[in-house]
């Protein structure tokens, strides 16, 4: 197959986006807030707790388990045993959502690369995308901490087109902070429907609701 798409990269966020993470992240921040005394947060309202990492979705699951912020310490003690559960159980229930390793591997075939520009700690999700057998597809992976700021900054996205060395790409996302993301770093930006928001930024970006509706769109940003 021509390689087409060479100098082409795909940039996805990892949550909400590539994987459907939401009952192992939910099952672990449970586990956490549980062994503190507090109530588990229904999974339906942890999808939108999503994106910011670990450490601002714990914040916000106190709110509402608790009713009251969490006070540093006991957040502490919370990472450590979110962070230890989530390690040992990362990938029970989560997949990648239809399609996209089929889409992928596709834009390979035909010269371009793909990285992992997310708001999970770099070490977490490299053991996620390992577990579930993607390394391979990935020649770059930048997290929350790979980089001093997170997005919506545009330093990790930026980091992502350094590594690959990409002349084009497009970034695909699920959420408000993917769009200001891209946008800072000049990117176009496609955004899952089906993932865990917030999307008030629509106008921004493209908006598809499954990938095989996407990839003639990314396709069509590659070469343009």
């Amino acid at each position: 197959m021509a390689e087409d798409l060479r100098g082409g990269a795909l940039l996805f966020d990892l949550d909400g986006t590539l994987v459907d993470t939401v009952e192992d992240l939910s099952a672990s921040m449970n586990h956490a807030l549980t062994a503190a005394g507090h109530d588990p947060v229904p999974t339906g309202e942890v999808r939108h707790l999503v994106g910011h990492g670990a450490r601002r979705m714990l914040m916000r699951g106190f709110l509402l388990s608790a009713g009251r912020e969490a006070e540093e310490a006991e957040l502490d003690e919370a990472m450590t045993r979110f962070l230890d559960y989530y390690g040992e159980n990362i990938a029970v229930h989560s997949r990648p959502f239809d399609h996209v390793i089929e889409m992928t591997e596709g834009f390979l075939a035909r010269g371009a690369r793909a990285a992992i520009c997310t708001n999970k700690r770099e070490a977490m999700a490299r053991l996620l995308i390992e577990t579930l057998g993607l390394t391979s597809l990935f020649d770059v992976i930048v997290g929350a901490d790979t980089t001093e700021a997170a997005k919506p900054d545009p330093a990790p996205v930026r980091l992502c087109l350094e590594k690959t060395g990409a002349a084009r790409a497009a970034f695909i996302g699920d959420s408000d902070t993917d769009i200001r993301a891209a946008d800072a770093a000049a990117l176009p930006c496609f955004v899952a429907n089906f993932g865990y928001g917030p999307v008030t930024l629509a106008d921004r970006a493209t908006v598809f609701s499954s990938y095989r509706e996407a990839a003639p769109l990314i396709e069509g940003a590659l070469k343009a």
